[in-house]
């Protein structure tokens, strides 16, 4: 790595757009040539990496980190719908550094992100030098069982206090669904989807304003909100087994007050990861909002580690 990361000889910058099959990927390099590569795979689906890049990027100076928007979210675009694919997602990883001329890279994954990373390691280990998962989400049926015990604990549809424009459903469901696309579909039904996630994801309502003032000022491309109900089927802790079998350096960091990914995938991540170190945080689903320098320190201590290969 440079002495001086920063060195203008040493440091790029530079954003284009990457042919995949079926999409069109933007994608920004940033950070010293001479250093390790991080690859930050965005939260999902239909997100994007700016508001990332925005809040977290000039304290990562010291890497050259990869800023790809996922196809079909952000600012790239998707042809054939398969936006919310994590195995597609995963295949587009290596498309990305053979157009950048890299060759591997860290993978640096956050929420729904780090099952498109355990699924891009298990594809293409050559090209991965390690794992950092940031309030991961492993499984979607999990998620989506999550999502519908909090809506029903928030929610109670037989209140006469509920406002007309509440977007309640007539009756609440009386037991467990099998599938997590119809455990999903019953949560959103009880809870706007925007209300449910961020009663689970926000400690404080400044934290989400926040973001969502970066978010507005991001170029926006179609952001596939309306995902495909087999998303909510999609999950990656059967192959965690098979990952750690890799050899692969792996930290999971975790928002301790974040509902979405703590206790239950957090938990389960470890268990398939038993070489895996911890570090969690008393955060919410976006650490570098809730509590910057402890989330940083934590971040650059995790790439240290997972950097040696």
């Amino acid at each position: 790595m440079s002495d001086n990361p920063t060195d203008p000889a040493d440091y790029q910058d530079l954003s284009e757009r990457v042919a995949a099959p079926g999409a069109e990927l933007y994608v920004e390099l940033v950070g010293p040539t001479s250093a390790p590569t991080v690859y930050y795979l965005h939260g999902g689906p239909g997100y994007g990496a700016h508001s990332f890049r925005e809040l977290v990027g000039d304290d990562l100076a010291r890497w050259l980190v990869v800023y790809a928007d996922m196809r079909g979210g952000g600012r790239s675009f998707s042809d054939d719908g398969r936006g919310t694919d994590p195995d597609t997602l995963a295949d587009d990883v290596p498309v990305v550094l053979d157009a950048l001329g890299l060759g591997s890279a860290v993978l640096l994954a956050h929420g729904f992100g780090a099952l498109v990373a355990v699924r891009a390691a298990l594809a293409a280990p050559e090209r991965v030098t390690g794992l950092v998962l940031v309030n991961p989400w492993l499984s979607l049926p999990m998620l989506a069982q999550r999502l519908l015990r909090t809506a029903e604990a928030v929610v109670d549809p037989h209140d006469a206090g509920h406002g007309a424009g509440d977007p309640i459903a007539e009756d609440a469901p009386a037991e467990p669904f099998a599938s997590g696309a119809g455990a999903a579909d019953a949560a959103f039904r009880l809870m706007n989807p925007k209300v449910l996630f961020d009663t689970l994801q926000f400690p404080n309502q400044a934290a989400r304003l926040h973001l969502e003032h970066v978010d507005a000022e991001a170029l926006s491309g179609p952001q596939e909100h309306d995902e495909a109900d087999t998303v909510w089927e999609r999950e990656a802790l059967s192959s965690l087994r098979e990952l750690a079998a890799g050899g692969k350096r792996v930290v999971v960091i975790a928002g301790e007050l974040d509902g979405t990914s703590y206790p239950e995938q957090v938990e389960a991540a470890l268990e398939g990861l038993p070489g895996a170190l911890y570090s969690g945080l008393g955060t919410g689903h976006y650490p570098w909002l809730d509590d910057p320098e402890a989330f940083m320190a934590t971040l650059e201590a995790a790439l240290e580690y997972v950097a040696v290969s």
